[in-house]
């Protein structure tokens, strides 16, 4: 049988490179990698290919899948960055919409399956969490993105799936940082930092995610899936499991309401996943704070030995 050929973009973000390291490891898959950066990506299969490219090119992306013939494409690739969507409104449309539109564009045309990601930020965060068929109502330009992106998606009616998460972590052999990330750097440098109360989501470990990703290919599923962690929890309440976990001074924090952040893109309060769905069709519990941040701190050990 010929392998299925799976296209990643965005191959040195934390979500793209645990899910290429799992369908290494859990199927039989011909794999290309994107990437914008000059970054040397880790290959593990001497077939694998990577392209160098910038996604929103419109041109370059058509010809590449046109050449490469994918069977799957996997978008992790976004602009994540809330405040900087708000700035710069043209770039974050650019990544996070019309990316979305171009690749759902290739797929329909040749029956290719796509799996793109969302966010709780697509909720204005006054009653989360969420289910899958809430109402969005977004009140950050990030969000308001990723929802013209799923309503793209969800127009179309072709062979596509949604994973909506919050706050994913995890290790990054590129240096990718993460809200939990920034707390270990802040905790080792034994810097004071200012936490707000509010916030509410469940973080996200970063394998789960990628786990997802391998259920809906192996199922052939499409719609959206919201994947997310097992705890609900602000963001004071987080900082104080990484100090638990990690054996840091929980001192150094000191709580604060979220109006005293002022950050430059509303967040939503309240935000937040419900993953009902995915834990019933994919026969899985998503993981604790806890257990992931243990099983990051063991395969942080790993690498130092």
């Amino acid at each position: 049988m010929t392998k299925k050929t799976i296209f990643i973009t965005g191959s040195t973000g934390k979500v793209a490179e645990a899910t290429y390291k799992l369908l290494c490891k859990e199927g039989d898959f011909r794999f290309v990698l994107h990437t914008s950066s000059d970054e040397d990506l880790h290959v593990f299969n001497s077939e694998d290919k990577v392209f160098r490219f910038d996604i929103k090119d419109k041109i370059i992306l058509k010809e590449i899948l046109n050449t490469i013939k994918p069977d799957i494409i996997i978008n992790p690739a976004a602009l994540t960055n809330v405040d900087l969507c708000e700035d710069d409104r043209k770039l974050a449309w650019d990544m996070n919409v019309l990316v979305v539109e171009n690749l759902e564009k290739y797929c329909k045309l040749n029956e290719c399956k796509l799996i793109t990601f969302s966010t709780d930020y697509i909720f204005d965060g006054k009653k989360g969490p969420y289910l899958e068929e809430d109402i969005p109502s977004p009140i950050s330009y990030y969000g308001k993105t990723k929802l013209a992106a799923e309503n793209i998606i969800k127009a179309s009616n072709s062979n596509c799936a949604i994973i909506r998460t919050n706050v994913v972590y995890g290790n990054s052999s590129y240096a990718k940082d993460d809200f939990i990330k920034w707390l270990i750097k802040k905790f080792t440098s034994n810097e004071k930092m200012n936490i707000i109360t509010g916030q509410y989501c469940n973080p996200t470990f970063v394998d789960d995610v990628a786990y997802s990703v391998y259920k809906i290919i192996d199922k052939d599923l499409k719609g959206v899936y919201n994947i997310a962690g097992k705890d609900y929890v602000n963001r004071y309440e987080i900082a104080l499991k990484v100090a638990k976990v990690y054996g840091f001074d929980p001192s150094l924090i000191s709580p604060i309401e979220s109006s005293k952040l002022h950050q430059k893109a509303k967040r939503p309060e309240n935000g937040g996943l419900i993953t009902l769905k995915a834990e019933t069709e994919f026969g899985f519990n998503f993981t604790s704070l806890e257990n992931g941040l243990n099983s990051m701190k063991l395969l942080s050990k790993q690498i130092v030995m």
